[in-house]
């Protein structure tokens, strides 16, 4: 009976472990179905939230990106502005560049206007053209003595020592003898590198069509601009394509030119010095007065003197000034002793053949002369032209 008992106890708790194993495994199984749902709800949610705060963030960016590049006047002046600062930059290296420029100097020696010697069209004693420069230059000075339109030379140096450009010009001239000797067409520009001045001197022949305010112009205007920068070369070519211009130009062409170019001397500052020239002609109106006044001998001393002081103190040369003063005492002596006329050569109107360029020299006394005649067979020298002291001076 007892092991009845004890039988039926242990099978009730087999049966009993039976049903209850199943009804665990059950509420197991929800509860975790339960975590697994409610772990991927939150996960769904986070990653909604995620994807919500990323699109509204693109969305920001677009925003912004349109009002940036989509904006007209941004898109449109950022380019400008790299544009403009592109072109300051450059403005400013040019600037540099002409402000740092300057003049080239000569290392030559210089040379008396006496020991100068005309072998060549150009006479580069300053050594400051390369050979491709002196050649373009000696080809344009040919250019005007094969055309019949002057015999041209050019002279640097690199000092006139201390001499009055026009002086030293004039001794050249005088000593060479440039142009020809019936048309008296010879042209002179003279360089003195180091003293930065210049003198273009013109022969009686070819007063009238390059007279002072003309070449003046020419030196101010399409020279000593090149000079400043070093470019001898360029500068000198340019104003030999000026003279060239005048000496080909119709005789109304010129007449109108002149007239502008009158105009304009008229307005140039007061700091030029009074032509020579005229200095001459108003002491001659002077003597002519004053000889009556005071006799012809006191007047004419009277008269003399004062030319060759106003004619210094204006910057003109001596050995010019003298000559010139010489030339006014034997006018006025002669006129008003009922003599003849006193004097030399007018100047001539007239176009001639020859046109000589020296940078740096001046005019001086000689009856030297050049072998050879011209350009002719390779060689070059004056044809016996002559040199009243027309001409302009200017300096950079």
């Amino acid at each position: 009976m007892q092991k009845l008992k004890r039988s039926w106890s242990i099978l009730s708790l087999v049966v009993a472990t039976l049903l209850v194993t199943p009804i665990g495994l059950a509420a197991n199984t929800e509860a975790t179905s339960t975590a697994s749902s409610q772990s991927s709800q939150q996960f769904g949610d986070q990653s909604v939230e995620d994807m919500v705060a990323i699109a509204k963030a693109g969305q920001q960016n677009e925003a912004i990106n349109d009002a940036v590049f989509g904006n007209e006047a941004i898109t449109d002046n950022l380019p400008n502005m790299g544009e403009a600062r592109a072109e300051d930059n450059a403005q400013a290296g040019s600037n540099a560049n002409v402000a740092t420029a300057e003049p080239r100097q000569s290392t030559a020696q210089s040379v008396d206007s006496d020991k100068l010697i005309l072998n060549a069209p150009v006479v580069d004693q300053a050594n400051i053209f390369t050979p491709q420069e002196k050649q373009l230059l000696t080809q344009r000075l040919r250019h005007l003595y094969d055309q019949g339109l002057a015999q041209a030379a050019l002279v640097t140096v690199p000092s006139t020592n201390g001499m009055n450009i026009f002086d030293y010009s004039l001794q050249v001239a005088d000593k060479w003898k440039l142009g020809d000797k019936d048309t008296d067409d010879g042209l002179l520009i003279l360089v003195s590198v180091n003293d930065r001045d210049m003198y273009i001197l013109s022969g009686y022949g070819l007063e009238g069509v390059l007279p002072d305010a003309i070449l003046k112009g020419i030196i101010r205007e399409d020279i000593t601009p090149s000079f400043k920068q070093g470019d001898y070369a360029g500068g000198l070519v340019k104003g030999i394509n000026r003279i060239e211009e005048r000496l080909v130009a119709d005789p109304d062409v010129l007449a109108q030119s002149d007239k502008l170019a009158k105009e304009r001397a008229q307005n140039q500052s007061a700091s030029d010095s009074p032509s020579l020239f005229g200095t001459f002609i108003i002491a001659m109106i002077f003597g002519l007065f004053i000889t009556s006044v005071l006799g012809r001998i006191l007047g004419s001393f009277v008269a003399t003197g004062g030319f060759i002081m106003l004619a210094l103190t204006s910057g003109a040369g001596l050995i010019v000034t003298l000559f010139m003063a010489v030339f006014l005492w034997l006018f006025l002596i002669t006129r008003s002793s009922g003599g003849g006329k006193g004097g030399g050569r007018g100047g001539r109107g007239g176009r001639g053949g020859g046109v000589v360029f020296f940078p740096g020299g001046g005019f001086g006394g000689g009856g030297g002369g050049f072998g050879g005649g011209g350009f002719g067979g390779g060689g070059f020298g004056g044809g016996g032209g002559g040199f009243g002291g027309g001409g302009a001076g200017g300096s950079w």
